[in-house]
């Protein structure tokens, strides 16, 4: 049976927003709603369990009328590992009343662990080791081929990982990296791939549980609007608790970024090189622009920042390892479960303090921009 105490300790301080781990991430977000008054709508993940055998699910709160003129969705955990920063923002705007800011038209829809999964296990991956926002392109039509990933992709996840075959592997990626540059091996292996299931930023062969499940809420929640919003809360590039707000769209639409720029300020595109972010193929907010054809979509992800790139890339390398090869339960995988968890997880005060005010401050610039 799924229960939560009664009793709920106030929270005051951006610390007490964020989960311990996933189970506390979605205790909390979930006390939260019903301390404003909302009860969220709990959707199973049928295809996948904690690591503990418990149930998986993704909750959902719908703030605003029914037939809004503008839907604003706030996402948490399409990288899994990557969601104690967007749920820590989700459950400190209901904890502070932020949902009263909200414009009689507007309705604001938070999707807490999307990938809930990855968040459970801390990993970036779902239970397909499918990486989301690598899934969401027409599978009817045959994979594209990531010649740049294959090059890289026998050094990725060695025979061993405390051995000889990754000091080789490493000793191949240190020749790559002196001779193309760091941003070229970033780009190989992280704008997408779709022929190696066992490899990083595999794409899949088909819609995930995860992405049926963002397209059926848009569906649900956004058809008939006007106007659609999607913040996206992501970490693991840039300096620690720096926020890069990031125009990603697989379909670029001239006037969308312009929109995001007049209200978010300085907003990245991924598609002219001038993001962090490699030009990704696939990502969710694809969804929004194919849910929604006749709407006015603005889309955005918010990237923030914990380690140095290398430890970012590195931590992923080692999680793919140790499902693929190791086990989780041994000295050498608690160690990598540590190591990828601090790749994507800023635990301090002032991370997380941080990590609020700019998640705060974007969805305030949301609300002014749909009233304009």
């Amino acid at each position: 049976m799924d229960k939560f105490a009664t009793t709920v300790e106030p929270m005051t301080h951006p610390r007490d927003f964020f989960g311990r781990d996933y189970a506390d991430a979605r205790r909390r977000f979930t006390e939260a709603a019903k301390a404003a008054g909302f009860t969220p709508e709990r959707h199973l993940n049928s295809k996948g369990i904690g690591p503990k055998g418990e149930a998986l699910s993704t909750e959902v709160v719908r703030i605003g009328p029914k037939q809004a003129e503008a839907v604003i969705f706030a996402n948490s955990a399409t990288h899994g590992v990557e969601g104690f920063c967007g749920s820590g923002v989700q459950v400190g705007w209901l904890a502070n009343g932020l949902q009263r800011e909200l414009p009689k038209n507007v309705a604001l829809v938070l999707v807490h662990a999307i990938n809930p999964y990855g968040f459970a296990h801390e990993r970036r991956v779902n239970e397909d080791n499918v990486d989301l926002n690598r899934n969401f392109r027409d599978h009817t039509k045959p994979s594209p081929h990531n010649a740049a990933y294959a090059e890289v992709h026998p050094w990725l996840i060695p025979a061993d990982w405390d051995g000889p075959a990754k000091k080789a592997a490493d000793a191949e990626i240190a020749r790559y990296t002196a001779a193309r540059g760091e941003r070229a091996f970033q780009a190989a292996v992280s704008t997408g791939q779709w022929e190696y299931p066992d490899g990083l930023f595999f794409g899949g062969r088909g819609p995930v549980w995860s992405n049926q499940l963002w397209r059926r809420l848009i569906r649900e929640h956004a058809v008939g609007a006007r106007r659609a919003v999607q913040l996206d809360f992501h970490t693991g590039l840039g300096a620690y608790g720096d926020c890069e707000v990031i125009f990603g769209v697989n379909k670029v639409v001239p006037a969308d970024l312009a929109r995001a720029r007049a209200w978010w300020g300085k907003v990245t595109c991924t598609a002219d090189g001038g993001s962090l972010s490699a030009d990704v193929q696939g990502t969710n907010s694809g969804a929004l622009q194919e849910e929604l054809p006749g709407a006015e979509t603005t889309a955005v992800a918010l990237e923030y920042g914990v380690k140095p790139v290398s430890d970012t890339l590195g931590s992923l390398r080692a999680d793919h390892w140790l499902y693929a090869r190791g086990k989780v339960d041994s000295p050498l995988g608690r160690e990598i479960k540590t190591y990828i968890r601090s790749a994507f997880y800023g635990e301090t005060d002032d991370w997380k303090e941080r990590i609020y005010a700019k998640g705060t401050e974007v969805l305030r610039q949301a609300i002014k921009g749909l009233q304009a």
